[in-house]
C-alpha cells in the first residue's frame, strides 16, 4: 500500500485484526492477536510468532488440514491458515541441524577430534558455524546476555552457492592445516621449542607453504583483510607455532604480519588474473573514465559486508542468469509462488550484485528489474546473502536486548539533549507497546548523539497525505509516517514507509523501527552509503546492535558504548 492510497485506507479500509491458536507444547496453547491482519509469508508468520512469545529456539510451523481429519502439517504457504486457525511451533533441535551434514564432506581426518579448532582446517569450523550461525548463545564482549534464535523470516538458512562465503571475519581466527610437508616440519619444530627454546628459521619453501594457507584461509574471510585482521592473522600463528617467533621483534610476529601483508597482495593479483569480481572489479582496466588511477573508486567491503561481490554460480553465465532475471519478472506476479521467487532470487545473487556494485544503477532502474527485491521477505534474504546474518530479528531483538542500558544513559543526559530525550521517551509512560518503545528509543538515540530524527523521518496526517506525496520525489533517503488526525502520542502509526531516490520501495511497515531496519537493510542491499546527517546513529547500529565490524568505533559511538555497559 503507498501513500497514493492511505486517504481510503486510513479511513477504515486496514486489513482486519488476525486471532490465532498458537500451540507451543503439551498443554502450552496461547492466543496470537496480529492487528495488521494476516502476514504476507509464513517467514512473517514465524517472525511474529518468535518476536511476541520471545522464542530462542529454531523451530518451523505446522497447521491442521481439514482435508485430513485436522491432522498437522508442515505449513508452506500462508493461504494455507485464515483467521482463528491453529498453528502448532515445532523446535529443532541443533543436533538435528548439524547431523544434516554428511560427514564425509568435512575435510578433517576421522581421527582428529572436531572440538579441537587448532589440528583441524578452520573450514570445518566455518561449515558447522554457517549451520547454525542463527543461535548465539554465549556472552559478548560487552557481557551482556545474547542468547537468541534468529530462525524467522530473515533468518531462513539459504543454500549458498560454493562461490560464496558463509562467515564473517571470525570472533577467534583459527590457523589452518598446512601441506604435509609443512606440518612435518612445524611439528618437530614446536617439539623442538619446548624442550630447548631453539626457535626455527624456516626455509623458502617453508615459509611460502605456511604464507600460501595463511592467504587462503584470510580470503574465505575477506579479500581485502584490515591491518588489525592481518595481525590478529600473524598473533596466532606464533601462539600456534610458538617455534615461528621471530628474534629482535617487540611481539614476535611482526616480520609475519609484513609477510602476510605481501602474500595477500599478491594472492589478488592471482585472483584479477583469473577474473575473480572481488578483485577485477578494481583493476585499471575496469575503472570508469576519468579514475583510471590504482587508488581511484576502490570498490570494497566499507560495511563489514561478507560477499561484497561475489562471482557467479558455477556453470551460469551473464547470459544465462539475465533469462532467469526475465523468468523472475513473470514468477513474482503469481499467487503464492514465495517459494519459486526466493529460489530465484538467491540464484541470480551474485549476478544482480555485480549489476549494483559495479555499475550503480538508479534505484527507479532496480525497481523495474528485481521488482522481487523491494519486499520485506527478500530485504531480509538478501541482507543474509550479503552479511550472513539475519536482519529483522537481530536488528529488533538486539534493540530489546540494549534498550534497558540505553534508558540509564539517557536518564543521565542533561542540557538541551535530555530534553529532547524526555519529551521522546514521555509517550512510553503511558503505553507498554514494544513497538512503542522501539521508536522512541532510536529517536532518543540520535537525540543523545547530537543528531536529528527528523532529518530521516517525516510525519504527515491521514487527512494530509497530499504533502507526503508531493514530498516522495524530493526525498533522497529516509521514512515517511502517516498518523491518524486526533491520534494521541502514544497510538501507533497507520502507515510506515521507506522511500529512496525519490521512489516508495515499501509501505504498510507497522512501526518506525521495522522501517529503519528495513532501510539500513535496503543501504546494503543497494550498496548505498549512511546518510551523512546521521552517521553516528547508523555506526552504532551496524557496529553496536548489529556487530558488524564492531571493534573500530569512533569516539562519540565508543563513548556511548562504554557508558552504556557500565
Amino acid at each position: 500500500m503507498g501513500v497514493w492510497q492511505c486517504k481510503n485506507t486510513l479511513r477504515g479500509k486496514m486489513s482486519c485484526p488476525v486471532h490465532l491458536r498458537v500451540v507451543l507444547g503439551v498443554d502450552d496453547a496461547r492466543k496470537l492477536t496480529l492487528k495488521s491482519g494476516m502476514p504476507s509469508s509464513v517467514d512473517q508468520l514465524v517472525l511474529e510468532i518468535k518476536t511476541y512469545f520471545g522464542l530462542e529456539q529454531q523451530f518451523r510451523l505446522q497447521y491442521k488440514d481439514l482435508d485430513f481429519g485436522n491432522e498437522y502439517f508442515n505449513l508452506e504457504s500462508i493461504s494455507d491458515i485464515e483467521d482463528k486457525a491453529t498453528v502448532k511451533v515445532v523446535f529443532v533441535s541443533c543436533e538435528e541441524t548439524s547431523s544434516s551434514i554428511p560427514e564425509t564432506s568435512l575435510p578433517c581426518s576421522t581421527s582428529t577430534p572436531l572440538t579441537s579448532p587448532m589440528t583441524c582446517n578452520s573450514s570445518v569450523i566455518l561449515t558447522l558455524t554457517s549451520v547454525n550461525a542463527l543461535r548465539t548463545t554465549s556472552p559478548d564482549e560487552d557481557g551482556l546476555s545474547s542468547q537468541h534464535s534468529f530462525d524467522s523470516g530473515d533468518a531462513v538458512i539459504l543454500d549458498p552457492a560454493p562461490e560464496t562465503r558463509t562467515s564473517s571475519w571470525p570472533p577467534i581466527f583459527f590457523v589452518p592445516r598446512f601441506s604435509y610437508f609443512a606440518e612435518f616440519q612445524l611439528q618437530r619444530a614446536t617439539a623442538d621449542f619446548r624442550a630447548n627454546g631453539t626457535l626455527l628459521t624456516p626455509s623458502p619453501k617453508l615459509r611460502m607453504d605456511i604464507l600460501e594457507g595463511m592467504a587462503e584461509e584470510i580470503f574465505k574471510c575477506t579479500a581485502y583483510p584490515s591491518d588489525s585482521q592481518i595481525e590478529e592473522a600473524a598473533t596466532v600463528l606464533v601462539h600456534t607455532h610458538p617455534c615461528l617467533k621471530e628474534r629482535g621483534t617487540r611481539a614476535g610476529h611482526e616480520g609475519w604480519k609484513q609477510y602476510l601483508k605481501t602474500k595477500v597482495a599478491n594472492f589478488r593479483t592471482k585472483l584479477n588474473k583469473i577474473g575473480h569480481p572481488e578483485v577485477s572489479v578494481n583493476s585499471l582496466k575496469n575503472k570508469r573514465k576519468g579514475q583510471e588511477q590504482a587508488a581511484a573508486n576502490i570498490k570494497k567491503p566499507r560495511k563489514a559486508e561478507v560477499n561484497f561481490l561475489p562471482p557467479l554460480p558455477s556453470g551460469e553465465t551473464r547470459d544465462s542468469l539475465e533469462k532467469e532475471r526475465v523468468v523472475l519478472l513473470t514468477e513474482v506476479k503469481k499467487r503464492n509462488n514465495d517459494a519459486v521467487v526466493k529460489k530465484k532470487m538467491q540464484k541470480t545473487f551474485a549476478y544482480r550484485r555485480q549489476e549494483i556494485v559495479q555499475e550503480a544503477p538508479v534505484v527507479a532502474e532496480l525497481v523495474n528489474k528485481w521488482p522481487a527485491l523491494f519486499t520485506v521477505s527478500e530485504i531480509n534474504a538478501e541482507f543474509m546473502r550479503i552479511t550472513t546474518l539475519p536482519l529483522q530479528a537481530k536488528f529488533l531483538a538486539e534493540l530489546d536486548r540494549y534498550s534497558p542500558n540505553l534508558l540509564k544513559v539517557f536518564h543521565n543526559r542533561g542540557g538541551d539533549a535530555g530534553r529532547k530525550i524526555r519529551l521522546l521517551m514521555a509517550p512510553t509512560a503511558r503505553s507498554e507497546d514494544i513497538e512503542l518503545k522501539r521508536d522512541s528509543v532510536l529517536k532518543s538515540l540520535c537525540a543523545y548523539l547530537k543528531e536529528d530524527s527528523n532529518s530521516l523521518i517525516k510525519e504527515y496526517l491521514n487527512v494530509r497525505s497530499e504533502e507526503a506525496e508531493s514530498a516522495i520525489p524530493q526525498t533522497t533517503m529516509g521514512l515517511y509516517v502517516i498518523r491518524n488526525e486526533g491520534a494521541q502520542e502514544e497510538d501507533g502509526p497507520e502507515d510506515v514507509g521507506v522511500i529512496i531516490e525519490g521512489v516508495e520501495l515499501l509501505s504498510n511497515l507497522r512501526s518506525i523501527s521495522l522501517g529503519w531496519a528495513m532501510l539500513f537493510g535496503l543501504i546494503y542491499t543497494l550498496n548505498l552509503s549512511y546518510p551523512p546527517e546521521l552517521k553516528f546513529t547508523f555506526e552504532f547500529l551496524q557496529k553496536v546492535l548489529m556487530n558488524l565490524d564492531g571493534n573500530k568505533l569512533s569516539p562519540k559511538v565508543q563513548s556511548l558504548k562504554i557508558k552504556m555497559l557500565q
